[in-house]
């Protein structure tokens, strides 16, 4: 876009009066160029520029355009109820026991085998009461 201007300003044959007036001249320019733009450029042109403190152009027109394609979808969805018809029987168990989703069970955990438990050796001592091997009788 920027090289369009640039060979529009440097090719053009400009009379220092007009210049005098750059404001004119370049507000005519720029309706000029805008008519010879496809509505893909301008878009461009415009989509970083800040509309609000926090918003840009590009964001608020995706607000609209969703806005504008949810009232279309739902448009849709109502005239297509319009003639829909709505039956209330349950729906046969043959059919939905052929729907139902199986999935494999993961294996159950393997159970834990006791471990021996180790024997100690313990000595009865002279009050009758086994102590472990090694402790002392106070």
């Amino acid at each position: 876009m920027k090289e369009r201007i640039d060979n529009i300003v440097q090719e053009g044959n400009w009379e220092f009066g007009k210049l005098l007036k750059l404001n004119d001249v370049c507000n005519e320019l720029a309706i000029q160029m805008y008519n010879e733009l496809t509505p893909a450029e301008i878009l461009e042109l415009v989509w970083e520029s800040m509309i609000s403190e926090d918003e840009t152009m590009g964001y608020r027109i995706s607000v609209i355009c969703r806005d504008v394609l949810k009232d279309e979808f739902i448009a849709s969805f109502q005239k297509c109820f319009e003639t829909a018809t709505v039956s209330f029987k349950s729906p046969a168990k043959d059919l939905t026991a052929d729907n139902a989703i199986t999935e494999e069970q993961p294996p159950l955990p393997k159970e834990k085998k006791d471990k021996p438990k180790k024997e100690r050796k313990t000595i009865k001592g002279e009050d009758g009461i086994d102590m472990p091997k090694g402790v002392k009788r106070v």
